[in-house]
């Protein structure tokens, strides 16, 4: 039982600890989302079917979470990261989507779908579950 009168978490608490979160987020990123439907006629060159949402810095921590998994005789290897986004920024994060057509981050030349949003005290950042597909297309 608390003491009367005891405060656990002092005022100013969170403010103070605030830039914590943010200097962990030393990557840079950018965040694409894919375009719905089809394709335009003809396609142009540059054409990726992406459309840049935000760009900014993230921290990208690998969870030790391998999946294997062997549909039709194709191996198929993933890896699950925690990708830390800012919460408050100069540069406001829209709503991103998750699951199976989550948008993708990109950063340091490597992409990773979103997947799961983790909703928790959202006092400093935005937290989701992303992964990487490290399947070989051609071996």
């Amino acid at each position: 039982m608390p003491l009367p009168n005891a405060k656990i978490i002092p005022p100013g608490w969170s403010e103070h600890h605030r830039p914590v979160a943010a200097g962990g987020m030393t990557a840079d990123c950018i965040i694409d989302r894919v375009a719905d439907g089809p394709a335009p006629f003809p396609l142009p060159e540059d054409w990726t079917g992406r459309e840049r949402i935000w760009a900014g810095k993230t921290r990208i921590q690998e969870l030790k979470r391998e999946s294997t998994a062997l549909p039709t005789e194709q191996p198929t290897e993933s890896r699950q990261y925690l990708i830390q986004l800012p919460y408050l920024a100069e540069n406001p994060l829209p709503q991103l989507h998750v699951g199976e057509r989550g948008d993708i981050v990109t950063s340091n030349g490597t992409e990773y779908t979103l997947k799961q949003r983790m909703t928790g005290s959202e006092l400093w950042t935005h937290d989701y579950i992303a992964w990487e597909n490290q399947t070989q297309q051609n071996p």
